[in-house]
């Protein structure tokens, strides 16, 4: 394929002088229209597991978390105060924030020399793709994947423009993208290398890059104090991540066939070009820092077995440039039609797929282990299932411990506590028992654990088990237990329709205060 590098130049290697005009118009319109189509699909999904304990942790505000900053939580904290349960008002600023990654991308596009038409083909790219639906969820990830893309597009602009207050709201970036996740300080050395491999060197002198750092760094500050308390917790999490990892069956294979997939079709398309002319085009030099920053966090992410999602924040420079480097290509007619095609191609079914998600068991031929009508043997059906069908059961095991607590004499509820033993329960159990007026809630599982235990006053546990997973211990700190409902769906989600027992539980043999540091794991209790 015949390719000529059009882009004006100064010298070889320089950058774009002067970059054509933002098409605004054309990429709010993509990248807010489907946030909106987006929202047909966030408001039938029922909330996530991890949507709910960052509404708990949001009731408990710290500044730090086992696995991730406050900004997650200090969020869903004020939509709820704004649209307490619900849903859609909780995923309002995820679907905002997936809009603003797709301009992030058209800008960088634009950055690097892209017209228009490009632009908007590289917010398109952004949006209609397999990750923009995983940041439907108000999450960490929700925060992460925008601040660190634009990190990225700030650096860029910089390159081009030398504009040293750039620099240094970067570094304002860094530091709030800290507070969704701890990723950053390593993205920001990875960044570095890549500077110091590729160039440009220059910016390494600028006294803006360390007054950006020191930003960074200061807003890390309270994290590091909060994990310093509590043993670094951190870096436990980071090794039970990788455990789950290997528990749904990935590997570094499995990994890069999963960040390829994330890029959907149009994406993939622009991803491919992307790589391309960062390697060949004389024009897109000056940024390839960016790309070997990116590869360099992709093998660490594969040989940590680390989560497909943590390379997504350099996926909107690779979009921009391959929205670029589209551009160059001779032939542009016959090259124009077929990148028409697979983008119509590309928006039409992302928008059936956000009308028909959760989808019904008869709506497509899945084989049984992805649908409803058979049971879940691994994680990696778990996390297939929910994604397809939305999580369920909150309420029928929410109404199961309400029946526990109803079923004690009145004098006895005073002192009774609801124990949950995986965090998704508890921080179901607090979101779905607002109407039952229930006991106060507590788990000894990541987060909550760290929430602290139940009062020493408290002599009577309604306990939501997993079955298998620690129940016997927990159940071994009492005199007397008593089973009171088994929740076990064949067909259903381990731990949220499947494999629970609610017990009540009289008498601790020790008091709360002391038993609860023994009880606290880390470990999710799934119940695969």
């Amino acid at each position: 394929m015949a390719t000529t590098d059009t882009a004006p130049q100064m010298g070889a290697v320089e950058p774009v002088a002067a970059p054509p005009p933002f098409a605004w118009k054309g990429v709010l319109a993509v990248s807010l229209g489907f946030a909106a189509v987006m929202g047909i699909a966030a408001a039938r999904i029922n909330f996530f597991g991890d949507e709910l304990y960052f509404l708990a942790a949001g009731r408990r505000l710290a500044w730090a978390y086992p696995d991730q900053g406050p900004l997650a939580p200090f969020v869903a904290h004020i939509m709820d105060l704004i649209a307490p349960g619900s849903v859609l008002g909780l995923r309002i600023p995820a679907l905002l924030l997936m809009a603003a990654a797709a301009v992030v991308s058209a800008a960088t596009a634009r950055e690097l020399g892209a017209a228009p038409r490009y632009q908007i083909l590289a917010a398109l790219g952004y949006a209609v793709s397999p990750l923009a639906f995983d940041q439907i969820q108000l999450i960490t990830l929700t925060f992460d994947i925008p601040l660190q893309a634009l990190i990225v597009y700030l650096l860029i602009r910089w390159v081009r423009t030398r504009q040293d207050w750039l620099l240094i709201a970067a570094g304002v970036a860094a530091a709030l993208a800290f507070q969704a996740k701890w990723m950053v300080p390593g993205v920001w050395a990875m960044l570095g290398i890549g500077v110091l491999i590729a160039g440009p060197r220059e910016v390494l002198r600028r006294p803006a890059l360390y007054i950006g750092t020191l930003i960074m760094v200061v807003a890390m500050i309270p994290g590091i104090i909060w994990q310093t308390q509590h043993g670094w917790v951190e870096s436990q999490m980071t090794e039970i991540i990788a455990q789950e990892q290997h528990a749904a069956n990935t590997g570094p294979l499995i990994c890069a066939i999963e960040i390829a997939f994330q890029c959907g079709l149009i994406g993939g398309l622009l991803s491919i070009f992307g790589l391309w002319g960062l390697v060949r085009l004389e024009a897109l030099r000056p940024y390839r820092f960016a790309l070997i920053a990116g590869l360099i966090l992709l093998t660490v992410v594969l040989v940590e077995n680390g989560r497909s999602y943590y390379i997504a924040g350099f996926w909107p420079a690779l979009l921009g440039a391959g929205a670029y480097a589209l551009g160059t290509v001779e032939a542009k007619r016959l090259i124009a039609r077929w990148v028409n095609a697979v983008a119509v191609l590309s928006a039409v079914l992302f928008t059936v797929w956000m009308i028909e998600v959760p989808v019904t068991q008869a709506w497509i031929p899945l084989p049984k282990s992805l649908t409803t009508k058979g049971p879940i043997t691994d994680q990696a059906q778990y996390w297939i299932r929910e994604s397809w069908f939305g999580p369920d059961g909150y309420t029928t095991f929410t109404s199961a411990v309400n029946d526990a607590v109803k079923s004690l004499p009145e004098s006895e509820r005073a002192n009774t506590a609801v124990v949950a033993a995986a965090y998704v329960q508890a921080s179901a159990l607090e979101e779905f028992g607002r109407d039952y007026n229930l006991p106060p809630i507590y788990s000894p599982n990541r987060g909550w654990g760290y929430f602290g235990p139940p009062s020493d006053s408290a002599r009577t546990i309604v306990y939501l088990s997993v079955d298998g997973v620690g129940d016997k211990d927990f159940l071994s700190k009492f005199a007397s237990t008593t089973e009171v409902r088994k929740i076990n769906d064949p067909n259903g989600l381990p731990g949220l329709e499947r494999l629970m027992t609610v017990y009540i539980c009289r008498d601790p043999l020790k008091p709360w205060s002391e038993v609860w540091p023994g009880l606290q794991t880390l470990t999710f209790p799934s119940g695969i």
